[in-house]
C-alpha cells in the first residue's frame, strides 16, 4: 500500500512538473497581455523539439514566430539571432510536414528577422517579402499567412513594397477570420493582430478608428497592458492635442 502511494505521488508530482513546463495557449495568451514574456522564453527553452509530435511542433513554431522579434524589441540582439537560427532550423525540418501556407509564412518570418537583426542581407528581406506573398496566395483564409503579408506591407518602406492601406486590408481579414474561430479566442495572435489594425488606422490618419479599435481590444482583452497603459492613452493625448 505504501509503495502504491509512493508511485501515485511520483506520478502526481511528475504531472505537475510537466504542466508547469508546458503552459497552455491560454496561459501564453495571458502572459502576452501582461507583457510577461519570460513565460514564453521558459516554454521555448524547455520544449523538446525532438520529442514533440507534429501538432506540438506547429505550436512551438507559432511561439517562436512571436518571440524572436520580441527579443529584438528589448535590445537582445544576440538572443534574437540565436533564437532565429533555431527557428529556421525547426522550420526546415518541417518542410515536408507543414501546410504550404504555414511553411512559407514561417520561412518568410525567419528571413525577415535575419535581416532586421543585421545578421542577413537585403536578399533575405526580398525573399521574405516574396515568401509572404506566396503564403497568402496559397491559402487566403490562413490567419498566419495574412498576418505575415500584412506585416511586410506595414513595415517595409514604400520603395520595397510597403503599403499601409494594403497592410490594413490584410490585418482586417486576419482579424475577421479569427473572430469567427473559437480556437483564437484566447490565442496571442488575436489581440496582436487587433493591435496592428489600430496602428494601421493611426498611420493612415484615421485616429477615431484607431481609438475605437483600442476600445474594442480592451472589451475583449481587458488585461492588455500595452494598449491600456500606453497605446490608448498616447492616442487620446494626440487626439486632444489635435483639437487644441
Amino acid at each position: 500500500m505504501f509503495r502504491l502511494r509512493s508511485v501515485l505521488l511520483t506520478v502526481f508530482v511528475l504531472c505537475i512538473c510537466l504542466s508547469a513546463a508546458s503552459p497552455t495557449d491560454r496561459q501564453m495568451y495571458e502572459a502576452y497581455l501582461h507583457e510577461d514574456m519570460q513565460v514564453w522564453g521558459d516554454y521555448l527553452s524547455n520544449a523538446s523539439w525532438r520529442d514533440a509530435d507534429t501538432e506540438e511542433r506547429r505550436r512551438i513554431l507559432l511561439y517562436e514566430y512571436g518571440y524572436v522579434p520580441y527579443l529584438l524589441s528589448v535590445g537582445d540582439t544576440a538572443g534574437c539571432r540565436a533564437a532565429n537560427r533555431r527557428y529556421g532550423q525547426h522550420i526546415e525540418s518541417q518542410k515536408d510536414v507543414l501546410p504550404q501556407a504555414e511553411y512559407w509564412s514561417h520561412s518568410s518570418a525567419t528571413r525577415i528577422y535575419s535581416f532586421v537583426s543585421s545578421e542577413g542581407g537585403i536578399g533575405d528581406a526580398l525573399k521574405g517579402r516574396r515568401l509572404a506573398g506566396k503564403a497568402a496566395d496559397a491559402d487566403p483564409l490562413n490567419p498566419l499567412a495574412l498576418y505575415m503579408r500584412a506585416n511586410v506591407y506595414f513595415h517595409y518602406p514604400k520603395l520595397a513594397g510597403g503599403n499601409k492601406k494594403k497592410a490594413l486590408l490584410n490585418y482586417l481579414r486576419a482579424e475577421r477570420i479569427m473572430e469567427r474561430d473559437s480556437v483564437y479566442r484566447y490565442h496571442w495572435m488575436y489581440p496582436a493582430v487587433q493591435l496592428v489594425v489600430a496602428q494601421c488606422y493611426e498611420k493612415t490618419g484615421e485616429s477615431e478608428k484607431a481609438v475605437a479599435q483600442c476600445r474594442k481590444i480592451l472589451h475583449l482583452h481587458p488585461e492588455f497592458k500595452y494598449v491600456k497603459e500606453t497605446y490608448l492613452p498616447t492616442l487620446s493625448d494626440k487626439k486632444q492635442d489635435g483639437k487644441d
